[in-house]
């Protein structure tokens, strides 16, 4: 305080004046405000006043300190600051209103609510003052909304301001305005900020030019009244608001990037002639949107991304220029190839933040399938490696989803060996397994070729108890079991091995010394895994190596293991008992020793289970004593037999809804437990440490204690002289006195002399596993080659569906409607395997081609192409047949002069297939594409020279190769065909079909659609006579090189209805295509009417 008072001077005293002698008189002065002592006692009063308002008034600084000094009472000391800022917002003196709106604004930054101060935050806004109006700026900017009344008040202050003389304080008013501005402030503010536009102030122009994005995003129709003047700023002289007016339409481009196609010419200008690094990142972020949208702007700006890739000292501006490089232009061109080259230098790169990027480019890249092809980068994988065991979780996220996008059949054990080490090393190992279950699981386990392999990476992955995966690991376990049968005999063999946890243990003594031998060939698996294990070796148990006996007894040993099974959840119980059930009907089959020794131990077990509190358990384990119980003592003769008959047929999938189609009996409540639930008594000793990562935390019981301890210190084998459960192996025995016991320590220790060694302990059944498989491998050399089931499993046709099964009055209306069955892929690549077509032929050699089958997650077209002699038996040889693809159209099977060679060497009679992967980013329309490619073989006719022909080749892609199925409902399509525009194209064909009535025909019709629908790309909804059959086109938003392909409109769907109408010996079928396009219409149709005849009385007619 004492400090204070000295900077503040006092009030200067009167000045003292001559006694006057003669008669009194009183002055204006002095009669209106007394003598000067009087006034200067006054005056003296008030700065005393004044003094100790200023020292008892808090500060922001003040307010700081006292938050920070009560800690943990922070609340009640921010509710008396409050009290004071309301007593100090109602002051006349603006300074301390100021510094009151100030204190709030920092207390609306820690959430506390300042909106009942929004008129005082104006009344500090209108003062005339810079240092006292500044706070009331800032907290309009942090706490007024679209909804603060007061916030049209001001207006007019914006107005005043903008008019200031000091530019700082026009400044404040515009940074302000963008923050508050609401569609009434912009219709009253947007005059005078077009008139800031032309400021000559610089600072102003590009406060305005910044402000006007959020005006204009609050503000929609203001765009069009400022964009002719915010126009004119690209041609602005400094760079600031240059800078500025490229930002804005940047942020205005990503909205709605069509709009500001006028302005090519003039950021086009700007890129060629700016040096300035930060302008050109905007520029080329901007033709990044425009290019799209304009086909002629790629190739004009080839010249000026190749000169900053080769110039630019700048790496912020040569990663946006390779970027927008990688990202516009043709794969096929030399500036993306030098941008490749340019990337793997970032790749290479020491700065960790520079590789990020570089990984985050070739993730992007990679996603085109036509990239892989055109620039392999041979380091790629083991860079990515690298990157994987970054500290940097971004990086490392990156990383793992690159290896994902790269990893081939041959770098796939590899990449999983690697990130299996990774995840034992790391804390948080989740992300390493998610990114090894994808990649295993991708195109139904392509990438996996050693199977048995796989699911020893799987069992290994299942010991993470904690693991977010355990029900996806479990999954493929399972799925892997069913769809590769030749892995299924080392498949159950594994899942034994993680179930068996030596169960004869519990049989002993049951002490704890005999219960840790007992696990110490066991592991903890995590309990999905072990429900998954259960159902392998239930349902594949005669996969088991013969002779089998021992392996059933064993397995249902483990399965009914009460010390561990009745501890795991209802579900995997029921799995378990109902796997040992299937073992006991099945080993009449394969183990007829062990049926007696398999009844024993179900009746022996299962009573356990049926006693469970759990529903589900009691009742599957009631039902599985009662079949053990029947064949035994049953009518039958000999009926342990019998059960076999269980097995003679397999059980046919049952669709997903098909117990949302059984009704609910009345009077059952679903939700009301059978049972009253199970209390769980709560130990008293936690049977492990409180907080097993942390070593130094207190533990929980005597025994966790010294096994802590032991835990620390080299492990010695047990002293077989001493038998469990005496009193030399309690904790608490302290041994007997020296004096009492000599001749009985040297009797003992006579004893551990002659003991055998103790047993060694068992290994690991996984290592066990691995050297099993190891030796497999080495016995019989190369790798197994499995067979992989592919294609899903259909459930029948007539299986009700949930929509079917609801009792709502919407779903009883479309109960009519059904998903038309669609074949399973293998069935329609062979359909297609039929369609062959002559696309060239000559006096000497004829070419035909077949379009095979699409890969729509790659992009990828298959078509398969062989050709023939015609003048075979003549003098003439041919010989290195070859067909060049046209321009824009790559394969992966193309040489190094770009042919796909179709017969090498001499031909003779007829060649083999021959496969061409295809590309199929450009082809954007579904329009009937003929390819004009070229053949190319070498002529030797009788007495002359050899020479080389060429000949036109037309290679025919029908509209509906480029389509893709579009699951809808009725709805959906009927919602979507009421708002669109579209064009119409109806054709009807009468089919024959001798020898079949209509009611033959009426059967066999969905069958027809739904093979002529997968045929063609659709998805189809059936409704008696009547078929709905939906796709999509190609996506929008990409350039073709070829002639003709322009996308369609985004969202544009193709809607095909069909009509059959059976009759008897023929098949009459009307098609109606819609689209927004009518070449599209007439080319769907054309082939969708081309098909139902082949399959009718063509080359896809059914032989059976």
């Amino acid at each position: 305080t004492g400090s204070l008072l000295s900077e503040i001077p006092a009030p200067p005293r009167p000045p003292k004046k001559p006694p006057c002698h003669g008669p009194r008189q009183v002055s204006g002065g002095q009669a209106n405000g007394g003598t000067p002592a009087r006034r200067y006692t006054l005056t003296l009063c008030i700065w005393h006043l004044t003094i100790a308002a200023m020292v008892f008034e808090k500060s922001l600084t003040a307010m700081v300190k006292g938050i920070r000094a009560n800690r943990g009472k922070e609340n009640e000391y921010i509710q008396t600051c409050i009290q004071e800022i309301q007593k100090e917002v109602t002051s006349k003196n603006l300074s301390t209103k100021s510094m009151a709106v100030l204190k709030l604004a920092y207390l609306s930054m820690m959430g506390y609510d300042m909106s009942w101060a929004t008129f005082s935050v104006v009344e500090v806004m209108s003062h005339n003052r810079f240092g006292i109006k500044r706070p009331g700026y800032l907290a309009s900017a942090m706490c007024f909304t679209d909804t603060t009344d007061v916030g049209l008040l001001t207006i007019n202050l914006f107005k005043k301001d903008f008019g200031s003389k000091s530019q700082y304080e026009s400044g404040m008013a515009i940074s302000c305005l963008s923050s508050i501005c609401t569609p009434q402030i912009s219709r009253d503010i947007l005059t005078d900020l077009l008139a800031m536009l032309s400021s000559s102030r610089a600072y102003l122009r590009k406060k305005t030019v910044l402000c006007l994005f959020r005006v204009f995003v609050k503000d929609p129709p203001a765009l069009k009244t400022c964009f002719p003047k915010l126009k004119e700023r690209l041609g602005d002289e400094d760079q600031g608001v240059l800078t500025a007016s490229v930002n804005t339409f940047l942020e205005l481009a990503r909205k709605n990037a069509r709009n500001y196609l006028s302005l090519v010419p003039q950021l086009y200008h700007i890129l060629v002639n700016t040096t300035n690094n930060w302008l050109s990142i905007k520029l080329l972020k901007i033709f990044q949107l425009l290019c799209p949208l304009e086909p002629r702007l790629p190739a004009k700006l080839a010249e000026p991304l190749t000169n900053l890739l080769n110039t630019t000292k700048a790496q912020s501006v040569e990663f946006e220029a390779i970027r927008c490089t990688l990202r516009t232009m043709p794969e096929g061109t030399a500036i993306a190839a030098l941008a490749v080259e340019k990337l793997q230098t970032f790749l290479n790169s020491s700065d960790r933040n520079l590789r990020y990027l570089a990984l985050e480019m070739y993730k992007e890249a990679l996603e085109k399938p036509a990239f892989k092809e055109r620039f392999p980068i041979p380091d790629l994988h083991s860079k990515v490696l690298q990157c994987i065991e970054e500290s940097d979780p971004t990086a490392r996220r990156i990383a793992l989803q690159l290896l994902d996008t790269i990893v081939s059949p041959a770098t796939f054990v590899d990449a999983v060996k690697k990130l299996m080490d990774f995840s034992k090393k790391a804390l948080i190992n989740d992300e390493f397994v998610g990114t090894i279950l994808r990649m295993g699981a991708r195109d139904r386990y392509a990438l996996v070729e050693d199977f048995a392999w796989y699911l020893l990476v799987l069992a290994d992955i299942s010991r993470s108890v904690d693991s977010l995966y355990a029900s996806e690991v479990a999954e493929q376990f399972t799925d892997i079991s069913v769809r590769v049968a030749g892995v299924r005999p080392y498949a159950v063999t594994l899942a034994l091995s993680l179930l068996d946890r030596d169960t004869t243990v519990t049989t002993t003594s049951g002490t704890d010394e005999d219960e840790a031998h007992g696990q110490a060939g066991s592991m903890d698996v995590v309990p999905a895994m072990l429900g998954a294990c259960a159902w392998v070796i239930g349902e594949y148990h005669e996969a088991f190596e013969s002779p089998a006996d021992a392996c059933l007894i064993k397995a249902a040993k483990a399965l009914l293991a009460p010390k561990h099974t009745q501890t795991l959840e209802p579900a995997i119980q029921t799995q378990c008992i109902w796997a040992a059930v299937k073992l006991f009907l099945g080993a009449p089959r394969v183990a007829p020793a062990a049926v007696s020794e398999l009844r024993a131990q179900l009746t022996a077990q299962l009573p356990g289970f049926a006693a469970s509190t759990h529903v589900d358990v009691s009742e599957r384990a009631a039902l599985a004593l009662h079949l053990t119980n029947f064949f035994r003592e049953g009518g039958l003769a000999d009926s342990s037999v019998d059960g076999t008959s269980l097995f003679e047929e397999p059980l046919l999938p049952v669709a997903p809804g098909a117990q949302k189609a059984v009704p609910v009996p009345d009077g059952l409540d679903l939700d009301e437990p059978f049972f009253p639930e199970e209390q769980v008594p709560q130990a008293v000793f936690a049977p492990v440490r409180m907080d097993p990562t942390d070593p130094y935390a207190l533990a929980a019981t005597y025994k966790d204690d010294l096994g802590f301890l032991a835990a620390q210190e080299v492990p010695v084998a047990p002293s077989p002289a001493r038998a469990s459960g005496t009193e030399q192996s309690s904790m608490f025995y302290l041994g007997r006195n020296n004096s009492d016991g000599d001749a009985g320590d040297g009797a003992a220790q006579a004893g551990q002399q002659a003991a055998p060694a103790a047993p060694a302990a068992p290994l690991d059944p996984l290592e066990q596993m691995r050297e099993r498989l190891a030796a497999a491998r080495a016995a019989g050399g190369a790798s197994t080659k499995y067979e992989v089931l592919r294609d899903d499993v259909r459930a029948p046709a007539g299986a009700p569906t949930p929509a079917a099964a609801s009792g709502s009055a919407a779903s009883k209306g479309a109960a009519s409607s059904a998903a038309l069955p669609i074949p399973p892929e293998k069935e329609l690549s062979e359909l297609q395997g039929r369609l062959w077509a002559v696309c060239y032929s000559d006096a000497h050699v004829r070419v035909y081609f077949c379009v095979r089958a699409k890969n729509a997650k790659k992009q990828q077209l298959r078509i398969e192409l062989r050709c023939e002699r015609v003048d075979v038996g003549s003098n003439a040889s041919v010989a290195n047949v070859a067909l060049k693809l046209p321009a824009g159209v790559t394969a992966q099977e193309v040489d190094a002069s770009g042919l796909v060679s179709l017969a090498a060497g001499s031909l003779t009679e007829r060649s083999a297939k021959v496969r061409a992967t295809l590309g199929l980013a450009p082809f954007l329309a579904p329009l009937t594409c003929s390819l004009a490619a070229e053949v190319q073989y070498s002529l030797v006719l009788a007495d002359s020279a050899e020479e080389r022909i060429a000949g036109a080749v037309e290679l025919r892609l029908p509209a509906t190769t480029f389509l893709a199925p579009a699951v809808m409902s009725e709805d959906d399509v009927a919602t979507y065909m009421s708002s669109a525009s579209l064009e119409k194209t109806a054709q009807a064909i009468s089919l024959p079909a001798p020898g079949k009535s209509a009611a033959e025909l009426a059967q066999e019709l969905p069958g027809i659609v739904g093979r002529c629908a997968g045929l063609c790309h659709f998805y189809g909804i059936q409704s008696g006579q009547k078929f709905v059959m939906i796709a999509r086109p190609p996506a929008a938003g990409q350039t073709s090189p070829l002639e003709g392909q322009v996308a369609l409109p985004e969202g544009a769907l193709i809607v095909s209805m069909c009509h059959g109408m059976p009759k008897d010996g023929s098949l009459e079928i009307r098609v109606t295509v819609k689209a927004c396009h009518q070449g599209v219409t007439a080319d769907v149709t054309v082939q969708l009417t081309s098909v139902f005849r082949e399959l009718l009385e063509g080359r896809l007619r059914s032989t059976g």
